[in-house]
């Protein structure tokens, strides 16, 4: 679903694109006007209240995917849905659906200033809105937009398709992103990342800080362009490309990013290099004319971050010079850990072939339509299962296969009871409480045990939840009495932690489909509530990761902390689970129908008569009230309400049949649970019913005779002929 916000400064404007008869039809809203001259001078008289606020008029749009179908009960709870989270909560505000485009959408006309004359805030909304809408998705099963945020990869831009028609090429950005993206295919190591890359004529430009220990940016050159990650997309810079899983460790890379930057410091100086001659070239597409100080190291006093240089500047031959120092310190700092000689080069590079890498050198040839380059790098990757257990080692590339690994054995029961195939990783530190998140297949968590247990044993607490939606409830803080109980009660967890001593962890499998996020935390909340708690400071869905230390100091014993120990895991949906889901789903019907209940007293309780244009909602409305206020039908008595109501306009034979079934489904507050689904129908029960008492019928009887005499009357007594 997708929303559109406009802040302007005219209600009128709105109003008359809003509800135009062609295509405008009115779902829901707190006004009392019925056409756009009214409804402006409604509005008006609020924004009275914050003269001098310029942008009153919020005006929403809300869109479906073409092909799917919202009924207008939905439409409305969507459009308060979207107000109660962007702030709305006392505010005037109007509903309208249009029918005039392919994909079902409706337009929201709220005022910004409140009835008591508050602003409502409009800081970050664009975020906001898309926070709601992403719920919204998940709510009602709708098809997912990807939030800018979470935009993998940098669209060609209009120059570059022009260009791309024209001459039949790729642009070098797209040429960058299709061989990173094969380059990334398999690949754990930033090394490995690099001569990849390398191998196909792109040459990578780290940039890092704190000595080598981090990776903070990260450029690419080909055929004489500097681009930045960034620029390609967020996937392929320095952050992106970890988050895929190539993970950059100082102790096994600092190598082969100490060969780049001394490459670059080598151009920068102008002696003659392998790159120099494609550093003369022209540049491809008119992009990319990224350039000035790449891989420099951050903080050295007069040296540029290289994501702070002119994108629009041209690359010359020179630029970089200022690397030459940072270069030679980090050849310093390789040199005193002994790998800055021609045998530790040797010995930090993997074993090959040295006549494999001219044939597989990038050139223009390979820029066609099946990507030879991209297939070579592929060939470079290595995709057999010794290669990927040697992508999860650290240091040495020999992988011990003898040697058990308890860790990973624990981590593959919890995973596989879990079931999914995406999981989300937490990392955070203790002491400052700063966090590295994760999103990881189940092959790349398992090749990333050495990277966590280093970050495990320096203060680091490792925790798990399945990524998007899922059917499992995390239940924590458990005791073993409460698990015992839990057990008894059909709630068999999939997967039991023990992450203290005496202290467990579970994870109940509910479905084995993907359940709304709003039933996940309804049965997070019930079965915490009943057997554990939720304990202040865990995040929020993660739970422990099994094969790795807690670091929560309370769970220390004889100074030492307890390893998070996989107990029971199953896998198995609970025994009540069914019946249990079926409980959440009626409590929040029950919760559905007391909101949309409260929303139309509060219609009831604030509609003031129009006499310009009568309707028979409003006077349902404005019966409803008279009733309510004299206390006529009791407190709740909704039924005997509409009864009332219902009876009172059949006899007054200004409406139809019609007209009071439509009153009565648009405005009753008798939304019973067994009538939320068949408000209509109930309505039009009612109507009939009222329509057909035999005192209602003799009265329309008698008003019929009595307009009939009237007719005949007027007919005789009939203007003369003068």
């Amino acid at each position: 679903m997708i929303a559109k916000m406009i802040k302007g400064r005219g209600f009128r404007g709105a109003l008359e694109y809003d509800l135009k008869k062609e295509k405008g039809r009115v779902l829901d809203g707190n006004m009392a006007g019925r056409n756009p001259r009214e409804l402006a001078a409604e509005f008006g008289e609020i924004r009275k209240l914050r003269p001098n606020l310029g942008k009153a008029v919020l005006h929403v749009s809300l869109s479906a995917a073409i092909g799917e179908k919202l009924t207008d009960d939905q439409w409305c709870a969507i459009g308060k849905r979207y107000l109660r989270g962007m702030g709305f909560k006392d505010n005037q505000f109007l509903i309208t659906r249009h029918t005039d485009t392919e994909h079902e959408h409706i337009h929201i006309l709220a005022n910004r200033i409140t009835t008591a004359g508050e602003v409502v805030s409009d800081g970050q909304d664009y975020q906001r809105q898309e926070t709601i809408m992403r719920e919204i998705e998940l709510e009602y099963g709708l098809q997912r937009v990807v939030p800018s945020r979470e935009s993998e990869r940098r669209a060609p831009t209009k120059g570059e398709i022009e260009q791309g028609i024209r001459t039949g090429r790729p642009s070098t950005r797209q040429c960058l992103q299709q061989l990173c993206d094969a380059a990334a295919q398999d690949c754990h190591s930033f090394t490995d990342y690099l001569e990849r890359l390398e191998a196909v004529g792109v040459e990578v430009i780290p940039t890092v800080q704190k000595g080598g220990a981090r990776l903070s940016g990260i450029q690419y050159r080909l055929d004489g362009v500097i681009m930045k990650g960034s620029d390609l997309g967020k996937i392929y810079a320095a952050a992106g490309i970890q988050k895929r899983g190539i993970i950059y460790e100082q102790d096994r890379d600092f190598a082969a990013v100490s060969r780049s930057l001394e490459r670059e410091a080598t151009r920068g100086a102008g002696r003659p290099d392998r790159g120099d001659e494609a550093s003369q070239k022209p540049e491809r597409g008119g992009i990319g004319h990224d350039a000035g100080t790449p891989g420099a190291v951050n903080g050295s006093p007069g040296r540029r971050n290289a994501e702070d240089v002119d994108r629009d500047r041209p690359h010359e031959p020179g630029a970089g010079q200022d690397v030459q120092t940072a270069a030679s310190g980090l050849g310093e700092e390789l040199q005193r850990r002994g790998s800055s000689s021609e045998q530790g080069r040797r010995e930090s590079e993997p074993s090959r072939e040295p006549d494999g890498l001219d044939s597989l050198q990038f050139g223009p040839s390979d820029w066609t339509g099946d990507s030879g380059a991209c297939e070579r790098i592929l060939s470079l990757a290595g995709t057999d299962a010794e290669c990927s257990e040697h992508a999860g080692s650290t240091g040495s590339r020999q992988f011990s296969k003898t040697r058990r690994d308890r860790s990973l054995e624990a981590i593959r029961r919890q995973v596989e009871a879990l079931g999914s195939s995406h999981f989300d990783i937490e990392i955070r530190e203790v002491r400052s409480g700063q966090v590295i998140r994760r999103l990881w297949t189940r092959p790349q968590l398992e090749q990333s045990t050495k990277w966590l247990k280093r970050m495990n044993a320096r203060g680091n607490d490792i925790f798990i939840r399945p990524a998007g939606d899922h059917g499992l409830v995390l239940v924590k803080d458990l005791k073993a009495e409460n698990l015992q109980r839990m057990k008894a009660d059909g709630f068999a967890p999939a997967a039991i932690l023990e992450v203290g001593l005496g202290t467990y962890q579970a994870w109940v499998k509910l479905s084995d489909q993907a359940l709304f996020a709003g039933v996940r935390q309804l049965a997070e909340q019930d079965l915490s509530k009943k057997y554990g708690a939720q304990k202040k400071g865990d995040s929020c869905g993660y739970g422990r990761l099994a094969g790795f230390t807690n670091q929560n100091v309370e769970y220390i014993r004889d100074g030492r902390q307890p390893y998070v120990l996989a107990r029971d895991c199953t896998g198995l949906i609970a025994d009540t689970a069914f019946a249990y889901l079926e409980r959440i789903d009626r409590y929040r019907d029950r919760i559905a129908v007391q909101e949309a209940r409260n929303n139309r007293l509060k219609l009831i309780e604030i509609v003031k008569r129009n006499h310009a244009q009568r309707d028979p909602v409003q006077d349902y409305r404005l019966l409803a009230q008279s009733l309510m206020q004299q206390n006529r039908t009791g407190e709740s008595d909704f039924s005997r309400m509409d009864w009332i109501i219902a009876t009172d306009m059949a006899k007054s034979g200004y409406w139809t049949e019609q007209d009071i079934a439509r009153a009565l489904a648009e405005a009753s507050p008798n939304m019973e649970s067994h009538k939320v689904e068949h408000i209509e129908d109930y309505a039009r029960r009612m109507a009939e019913k009222a329509w057909n008492v035999p005192e209602v019928q003799a009265i329309r009887s008698k008003q019929s005779s009595e307009r009939q005499v009237v007719s005949r009357s007027r007919h005789r007594d009939g203007p003369g002929l003068g």
